[in-house]
């Protein structure tokens, strides 16, 4: 089942748009209703309402286990140098998806020595000096930050697992396991800490 996209007037298929972040999508799963957004939009409503932001029906329990990706995730943003900004998880460093990673990039270069990013529905402080990661509502919520090479080994993209290149794409199910619970805080039993 393809997901609804639209063409401009020359027939070249538009980047999809999600509903929920109103920017292009980043890492676009499609729901069982057909409803495409980004991963992490479809993870904070989720854990905030259990119900596509469109249609109201109900996201199954286990979808952010096995998500219907439209593309495997793939960073296309490179800092100077070939840096890219990484998360720790359990056994692993977590790339940032682009858009989150341009905001820290951003603030980093302009000197500053935190700044704030919004992440699944959840706004986190990104602590430079400390390389710290924490929530803006639960400070004892966090995790160190990195800035390194977009070469070093990592678990995946924003919670979106990376498929090992040992397996040529083609055989590669793009779905088998490729989500992680350590990718961002579980937000689920946090509901009072909105934006």
């Amino acid at each position: 089942m393809e997901p609804d996209t639209t063409t401009d007037d020359n027939g070249t298929p538009n980047k999809i748009e999600c509903a929920i972040c109103l920017q292009p999508c980043i890492q676009p799963v499609q729901l069982p209703c057909r409803h495409v957004f980004c991963y992490l939009c479809v993870k904070g409503v989720t854990y905030q309402g259990k119900r596509c932001a469109m249609c109201r029906q109900e996201i199954p329990v286990n979808y952010l286990d096995n998500p219907l990706l439209i593309a495997a995730p793939q960073s296309t943003v490179a800092f100077e140098g070939s840096y890219q900004w990484f998360y720790e998880g359990r056994n692993g460093w977590w790339q940032y998806d682009d858009r989150t990673s341009l905001e820290i990039e951003t603030a980093y270069k302009n000197g500053e020595q935190q700044c704030e990013v919004l992440i699944a529905g959840l706004l986190y402080i990104i602590d430079f000096q400390k390389s710290l990661q924490m929530r803006r509502c639960d400070s004892y919520r966090r995790r160190r930050i990195k800035r390194d090479l977009v070469s070093v080994p990592k678990k995946g993209i924003a919670g979106i697992r990376q498929i090992p290149e040992t397996v040529p794409a083609s055989e590669a199910p793009v779905n088998e396991n490729n989500t992680d619970n350590d990718s961002l805080e579980n937000s689920s039993s946090d509901e009072n800490c909105q934006n």
